[in-house]
């Protein structure tokens, strides 16, 4: 058999099979949220191919001892070791299916799980091909060092470095060409207005008057300025009387930088004169540039339609993509937005100007907070912004990351911010001081525990986190522990696992009215007009892209 066969074929060394069942014992433990079952099979056997790597790297080091190395272990003691190791993990394997059973019960998401066998068999294909890929992906950068090496002379090692680091960049720009795909798609279903109509606009954005055109305002731009709140609705809601709200909206197509589009912005502003209302909403938009419509009814309720509300949008990617490749853009259009605003604002004479609220969600959350730098205190924040609201804060948030971490009391997953006098963290629905309202200044988190969103960051790979120290969160399961490399994977899989019920990892909607209602508090608001608000949110919302 040649080498190159040998190298794709051979045995799998006996630290990787050792390293291979903890991989895949770790793997099958709890995360954030149920795991479909696709991509636990995906897990499972990228466990198992993570702890054979570290497992045969272990056992290459510790062959390079010279004593070990010239000692031979026999064929019994082998089949013992490997025998120790992976009958734990196969035993455990229906214990760990069972946990997400309860896990899938517990937050209302079932989905198909497999029978034990059929975990196994299919971890043990999947591990075999990407192993197999990976032996591949060796002997073909060997094998094209030494035809190379033919023509060159340089030391062999060397070669195949330099043919290793070539094929990393080849592999890179495959990946960005793809992205570039990806993102040039999305750009032509933002610029699609064949199924949307520019009907019941009023003052808003994308109106005959409107400075920022129907037809490049975006997709979700579009959505956003068609389903404004009548005043006949809101006051069937609170029992209050309600004028008609205003929305403003600036596509990404609208302006080439941020500055442009935030010019247009304040433009709109003076248009459908902003300034003269109670309210005056910056909002920060998801990467999508989407506005939940549960987010902006809520908040033309809880201010009885005397508000304008302002969005800019800065992609047309979804935010997991936009947070993968290019996070810094969310910061640099909110950042521009919200000092535009507050320069306009500062402007005007202090007794004739709207009260300012600040929304974010999602990596519109991120955005908002990069207006300011981790070392601004919650006073800071709400010194001319007295009402801020952000629901589901990426873990790379500015302001969530230095607050939880300097936090003055409580779990990382509810943290206390200073005193507690202006920083609330909302986790539950029903949390018994929700419906606690207290004066303004408020900044209200909505972050759920077992929001991966909130959670997953790359220092999960080798550092275990504060929120994962018990007592754990509400809706996260007691079994799940911090395991280096398999967490990380784990959490980065609930990223993308998506279709969660109401109160449950990255969706808010459960939470939308109470987080406003607490941030923005205007006088005469109750409670029961809390409750009366979130009871009407699901049949207030339209449809959008």
């Amino acid at each position: 058999m040649r080498p190159a066969q040998r190298l794709v074929w051979r045995l799998p060394s006996v630290g990787g099979l050792i390293g291979a069942a903890i991989g895949y014992g770790n793997a099958l433990t709890p995360s954030l949220l149920p795991v479909p079952l696709t991509f636990l099979l995906v897990l499972t056997a990228l466990g198992t191919v993570v702890g054979y790597a570290i497992g045969t790297t272990i056992e290459w080091a510790v062959r390079k001892i010279p004593p070990v190395r010239r000692w031979t272990m026999p064929r019994w003691l082998t089949l013992a070791l490997v025998a120790l190791f992976w009958l734990p993990a196969l035993v455990f394997t229906p214990i760990a299916m069972g946990w997400q059973f309860d896990q899938q019960e517990a937050l209302s998401m079932p989905e198909p799980l497999a029978g034990t066998v059929v975990v196994i068999l299919a971890t043990v294909f999947i591990a075999a091909i990407l192993l197999t890929l990976g032996r591949l992906i060796r002997v073909g950068s060997n094998a094209l060092a030494g035809l190379v090496g033919r023509w060159i002379r340089i030391p062999t090692r060397w070669l195949r470095l330099g043919v290793a680091v070539a094929l990393v960049l080849l592999a890179n720009l495959a990946i960005g060409s793809g992205m570039s795909w990806l993102v040039s798609s999305y750009d032509s279903v933002n610029a699609d207005t064949s199924e949307q109509d520019p009907i019941d606009l009023g003052q808003n954005s994308g109106s005959s008057g409107s400075l920022t055109p129907w037809e490049s305002l975006g997709r979700e731009g579009r959505f956003y300025v068609a389903n404004t709140m009548t005043p006949e609705t809101i006051t069937s809601i609170t029992g209050r009387p309600s004028q008609t709200p205003v929305r403003v909206y600036v596509g990404m197509e609208q302006g080439q930088t941020p500055q442009e589009r935030t010019d247009l912005a304040l433009e709109e502003l003076d248009r459908v004169d902003a300034w003269n209302r109670e309210y005056l909403v910056i909002f920060g938009v998801t990467g999508t540039g989407w506005v939940d419509p549960n987010a902006i009814n809520a908040l033309e309720a809880v201010t009885d339609g005397d508000v304008t509300t302002v969005a800019v949008q800065y992609s047309a990617v979804p935010s997991w993509i936009g947070f993968v490749v290019d996070p810094q853009t969310t910061i640099d259009q909110n950042r521009d937005t919200i000092d535009g605003v507050l320069e306009a604002w500062r402007a005007k004479p202090a007794d004739q100007r709207p009260e300012l609220v600040l929304f974010g969600q999602s990596l519109g959350s991120l955005g908002t907070q990069g207006a300011w730098d981790a070392s601004a205190t919650p006073e800071d924040v709400v010194a001319e912004i007295p009402h801020v609201i952000w629901m589901g804060p990426p873990a790379e948030s500015v302001l969530w990351k230095a607050w939880q971490a300097n936090r003055s009391g409580g779990p990382a997953w509810e943290p206390i911010v200073g005193d507690g006098t202006i920083t609330r963290v909302l986790v539950s629905q029903d949390d018994p001081d929700g419906l606690e309202a207290k004066a303004p200044p408020t900044i209200v988190f909505a972050a759920h525990a077992n929001d991966p969103v909130v959670y997953w960051s790359p220092s999960l790979l080798l550092t275990r986190p504060d929120w994962l120290v018990p007592p754990l969160g509400p809706g996260v399961m007691p079994q799940m522990r911090w395991i280096p490399v398999i967490t990380f994977l784990q959490v980065g899989m609930d990223l993308i696992s998506g279709g969660e019920p109401p109160e449950v990892g990255h969706n808010y909607s459960a939470n939308m009215a109470v987080a406003i209602a607490l941030a923005v508090h205007p006088d005469g608001w109750t409670s029961q007009q809390t409750l009366d608000l979130q009871a009407a949110l699901p049949s207030l919302r339209y449809v959008t892209g």
